[in-house]
């Protein structure tokens, strides 16, 4: 079609639009268009992922117990991973014929209740003492590492690539040596920061590029011993820093400088968007990529739309409705948890490694021209884990296509899930609340039930406190032998957690105070940063002279020269956020 078409969000009622490249891309692989808007797809792929939470229960072939994403009482058939991987179970034992007399789904989620999932979505072959993790591959020594790749010896993270010996970090890649950041890139040696590049040997940046021997500064490109923005030379770089008495090991002072430095952090305008070397894009956090719209979290994507968590390994090309991971993934439509050299995909959720033209599929691996099948490895031509022939599968997926348009599957909320729908949401083998769904789109447990999302009150482990947050030494240095014996209760949430002997190493060795809340609340913390993923129509906050509240004075003259800037964006700063945010122009005038 040359012409937007308005429609009618099946699941939440609002308006949304399908513009002619969007049409243009259903044509090529042969989709009708959505039903439900952008947002409700992508909250409806979050409730089929879950990424943090971890439970024990046994594999049920091996009978060891082992950690998986299923709770221990879901009905479901769960493998842990050395099991899954191996050759003991065969996925066409879980076919059967389809049925005409019932919808699609209604057969599907019959299959997905009997045939075996992963425990956790992990390469196990890739993994070296790494087994409390989740969305990984290529691992070494780590623990409680998520949705990351080619790391070694990092714990209390998610979303890395290539990091070394490093705790506490979000969204970060190629960094070593680094402690509570996020999105930070090619770092070493850098704490505390959030939104840098090639820094090292500092505390507290925000934007900063190249720099290093830096403390509580923003928007800085390429300065070495600065302070709150304010330059010194070496020695009384030191002096400084020692007059203001900040004590890198010390809980309180940490505290104490996070504040101040956040006053600097708020003060300095930021670019609309996070991301570099980019053409023709919208959306937060891209790098490297070019004709993307309403993607987040991107590198190296191209001519796609409403993408997010594509970071790891090789480009992806001409994808839409694609959720984590990629590498490599092409003509995607629809899919989550899917990458590897992925081609052709449509509605999948963890398809990997060389999988190609497969529909609604879950856990499908080097396989092709499948239709509705779960674990199937190296097959081709199979509906429900059924083989056919090659005539036999086209005609038979053909006909099913057919029979979804006139039978569709209602779910509890009145939605109809025709061919061309992702899962529904209430076939989800996880909670609401277990999912990245609510990390993203956070509901009550009232309000989650009342959207038809089913919701577990145990989703989160506890233990008997033994200490209190509050009692841990001021300093890591004065931590006892024996306190990795310890359950803290966390000074947020109350929950119980540990300090293993390696990371209580880890602090003294870096000089860092002891955490004093669990991995969750600091996750929350750390990622809480992140702008959302919904885009606002904004102006910049240029007013020529200073940004137009007058908290900060501009450096240079821009292109407008007194009067106001008038660029208008679309940006995930939200208009309650508060960051001074300018246009790309007037950002760089500044920072650049």
């Amino acid at each position: 079609m040359s012409v937007s078409e308005e429609k009618i969000c099946q699941n939440c009622k609002n308006q949304f639009t399908i513009e002619p490249d969007d049409f243009s891309f259903y044509e090529t692989i042969h989709v009708p268009p959505p039903t439900f808007c952008p947002r409700c797809r992508l909250v409806r792929r979050h409730t089929w992922r879950n990424v943090f939470t971890l439970y024990r229960r046994p594999c049920d072939l091996c009978k060891k117990e082992v950690f998986s994403v299923y709770a221990p009482d879901k009905s479901r058939t769960v493998y842990c991973s050395p099991c899954w991987w191996s050759d003991q179970w065969e996925a066409s034992q879980y076919g059967r014929d389809y049925d005409f007399s019932k919808p699609f789904f209604e057969q599907f989620a019959a299959l997905l209740h009997e045939a075996p999932l992963l425990g956790r979505f992990v390469l196990e072959d890739t993994l070296v003492n790494s087994d409390y993790t989740n969305m990984v591959n290529d691992l070494k020594d780590c623990y409680l590492i998520f949705t990351s790749r080619l790391c070694e010896r990092a714990a209390y993270s998610d979303n890395l690539f290539e990091v070394k010996d490093s705790l506490d970090l979000s969204y970060s890649t190629r960094s070593e040596l680094c402690y509570e950041c996020f999105n930070v890139r090619q770092c070493y040696k850098l704490y505390y920061s959030i939104d840098s590049e090639a820094c090292h040997d500092s505390y507290f940046l925000k934007d900063c590029v190249g720099c290093s021997n830096c403390f509580g500064c923003a928007g800085l490109r390429n300065q070495n011993y600065s302070i709150f923005n304010k330059q010194y030379t070496k020695e009384s770089y030191l002096q400084e820093l020692e007059r203001l008495g900040f004590v890198p090991d010390s809980a309180r002072s940490v505290e104490h400088f996070e504040h101040e430095s956040e006053k600097i952090w708020n003060s300095v305008p930021v670019k609309y968007f996070h991301g570099s070397r980019t053409t023709n894009v919208s959306g937060d956090y891209l790098y490297n990529s070019k004709n993307i719209r309403s993607c987040f979290f991107a590198t190296d994507v191209e001519n796609s739309k409403y993408c997010a968590y594509l970071m790891f390994g090789n480009p992806v090309k001409d994808s839409y409705d694609f959720t984590q991971y990629g590498d490599g993934g092409e003509l995607i439509y629809e899919c989550l948890q899917s990458g590897r050299g992925v081609y052709g995909n449509r509605f999948g959720w963890c398809i990997w490694t060389g999988t190609k033209n497969c529909e609604y599929g879950v856990l499908n691996i080097d396989s092709s021209d499948c239709f509705g099948c779960v674990g199937v490895k190296k097959k081709q031509y199979f509906i429900l884990n059924k083989q056919y022939s090659k005539e036999e599968f086209f005609a038979l997926r053909e006909k099913i296509v057919k029979q979804m348009e006139e039978l569709p599957y209602r779910d509890r909320q009145g939605n109809e899930y025709r061919y061309g729908e992702f899962f529904p949401t209430e076939l989800s083998p996880f909670a609401y609340n277990e999912t990245s769904a609510q990390d993203e789109f956070p509901l009550t447990k009232a309000d989650a039930e009342a959207q038809g999302h089913t919701w577990n009150d145990n989703a989160r482990p506890q233990y008997v406190v033994t200490k209190s947050a509050g009692d841990l030494p001021d300093r890591s240095d004065q931590a006892d032998g024996n306190l990795s014996q310890e359950v803290i209760g966390c000074a947020v949430c109350g929950r119980g957690y540990r300090l293993t002997p390696s990371e209580l190493e880890f602090y003294r060795r870096n000089k860092i105070p002891l955490p004093r809340s669990c991995f969750y609340c600091r996750t929350e913390k750390r990622t809480g940063r992140k702008t959302s993923q919904e885009l606002f129509p904004r102006l910049c906050q240029c007013a020529g002279l200073s940004d137009i509240k007058s908290q900060y004075r501009n450096l240079s003259q821009h292109f407008h020269g007194a009067g106001k800037c008038p660029n208008e964006f679309e940006t995930s700063y939200a208009p309650d956020r508060p960051e001074i945010v300018y246009c790309e122009q007037c950002y760089n005038a500044e920072v650049v």
